[in-house]
């Protein structure tokens, strides 16, 4: 017993633990600066899975670091927001899965997925009882009362403003107010896609570098979609431009997520030509930079995504090296 109780304390104070703790404690620390963390939070919970190989021996790990952090958020008075970082371990424990199981990404991406968004809904489904109130109408009210204030402080402001460009301000706050009911559904699924498209990101990146065997999923400019899910995009457009209401509302929803997925399988495609020409990576992360920036790069990456589907971009590169070097 003695020597069992010695090891559960060792495990209990041990740096990963601690880790855990100190990266959970962190958003609810100081939430104004840090809380861009908590969307991140299933990297270090998957890579702990992922280089220590003893799942039972993690659990305890993560067990003892959550109870510490936990008991930190307590004591700031902060456990609203370390209970909503926590919504963040089925999405990790899902890529573990995913991982053992050597699921490609789409798959791994679509599992987690899943498994994020179960999680979230738990989450606001159990704090709209609690408090008595419907977080989905709040943030609704709330955005739209946004957008009425942005729109009375640039009237206020009229001096730097001509009449022409304050009434297309108001023209486009107006629009925005009256169909952010449609929008916001996709806009927050979309949120969840991102999150889980950067978790799978960053830890195929950092557990790339710790070492080949450990990374689960080949090289980000090699992920590729499924065929099939063109269609997902075909059938959203299609309703959304030709339904009302709620339907309408799903159709946008469905083309809005899944022109996100194919931007991403569009970066892809771009990663993997700047690959093949060799550019440094500070230069690499430079024209990444650019074409996130601006909406029409944004778009054309989701065209080349799309088209990826029958041109096979990255196989017709090969193919043309291989023709030159023959």
């Amino acid at each position: 017993m003695r020597q069992s109780d010695r090891q559960n304390q060792q495990h209990f104070f041990s740096v990963q633990s601690l880790l855990i703790a100190l990266l959970f404690l962190l958003p609810s620390a100081a939430p104004s600066v840090l809380a861009w963390l908590i969307p991140l939070l299933a990297v270090p919970v998957f890579l702990l899975f992922q280089l220590n190989g003893n799942d039972r021996q993690t659990m305890l790990l993560l067990r003892n670091g959550l109870l510490t952090g936990g008991a930190g958020a307590l004591l700031l008075g902060a456990e609203e927001i370390f209970l909503f970082s926590l919504i963040q371990l089925p999405l990790a424990w899902s890529l573990r899965r995913s991982a053992v199981e050597r699921k490609s990404p789409a798959a791994a991406g679509g599992a987690a997925l899943a498994a994020l968004a179960l999680s979230w809904l738990t989450f606001w489904f159990c704090y709209g009882i609690l408090s008595s109130s419907n977080p989905y109408t709040n943030l609704l009210t709330e955005l739209q009362d946004s957008l009425a204030q942005l729109a009375e402080a640039y009237r206020t402001s009229s001096a730097e403003l001509s009449a022409e460009m304050l009434y297309s301000l108001e023209l486009t706050t107006a629009w925005l107010r009256q169909r952010l009911p449609v929008l916001l559904p996709g806009l927050l699924t979309s949120g969840l896609v991102l999150t889980v498209w950067l978790n799978m990101l960053v830890s195929s990146w950092l557990l790339g570098k710790a070492g080949p065997d450990k990374a689960p999923w080949p090289q980000y400019r090699c992920w590729r979609l499924p065929e099939q899910l063109i269609w997902l995009l075909i059938v959203g457009a299609g309703i959304a431009a030709i339904s009302t209401d709620s339907v309408q509302t799903a159709g946008f929803t469905l083309a809005a997520v899944t022109a996100l997925v194919y931007f991403f399988q569009g970066a892809a495609v771009f990663a993997h030509l700047l690959h093949r020409l060799k550019i440094p990576a500070l230069w690499r992360f430079f024209l990444y930079f650019i074409v996130a920036a601006q909406s029409y790069g944004i778009l054309l990456l989701t065209v080349i995504g799309v088209a990826d589907i029958w041109a096979d971009f990255r196989k017709l590169a090969q193919d043309k090296q291989d023709s030159s070097q023959s």
